[in-house]
């Protein structure tokens, strides 16, 4: 029996795992999404049910956020004008792998819920209208400032790290060329 089962497990013949399938989310729940919740979800305040990381880690939204959102994915700010309510929907239930190959994978574990999903679409509707907001230059500014704070604050602090040392040499040096 033992040696029956290692075969089922081995050829993945045992008991099935459990896949989470994300359910689109309907028409009504989209319009009775809650707004202020979907910017929580999206801007990582409020987490989602099945553990999926936050939206802004790759995307921006107008101008939510100190430093914006993540570059690595499109600016949704206007994304209700220019993709169907069936193609956002696609999206965020992780079936649209013709539209998002990237988000596949990583919302293929972690679903979002339908009505997760309204709220998500609902702050992505709110959000016609806002300007796009690029604050990469923010960020380059921010870091480049704390580069030269760093520096500063590390030459100030050894500053006189190797003055005795060399101060012997410099007079080591001096005796031998008189």
């Amino acid at each position: 029996m033992l040696i029956v089962f290692l075969v089922f497990l081995l050829f993945g013949c045992g008991p099935a795992s459990e896949s989470k399938i994300a359910r689109p989310a309907s028409a009504q729940a989209i319009a009775a999404g809650n707004i202020a919740h979907g910017r929580d979800l999206f801007m990582g305040y409020a987490h989602f049910q099945n553990d999926g990381p936050p939206c802004m880690g790759c995307h921006s939204v107008g101008e939510n956020g100190i430093l914006g959102g993540g570059a690595m994915g499109p600016d949704l700010t206007n994304v209700t004008e220019k993709k169907s309510q069936t193609d956002i929907v696609s999206i965020l239930t992780s079936d649209g792998v013709a539209i998002s190959p990237v988000m596949d994978p990583i919302f293929a574990e972690h679903p979002l819920t339908e009505s997760e999903q309204a709220d998500v679409i609902a702050f992505l509707n709110a959000s016609v209208g806002q300007p796009e907001t690029d604050k990469e230059w923010l960020v380059i500014g921010l870091s480049l400032v704390g580069f030269v704070g760093a520096v500063l604050v590390l030459g100030f602090l050894y500053r006189n790290r190797l003055r005795g040392v060399r101060r012997a040499l410099v007079n080591k040096a001096q005796k031998e060329l008189l």
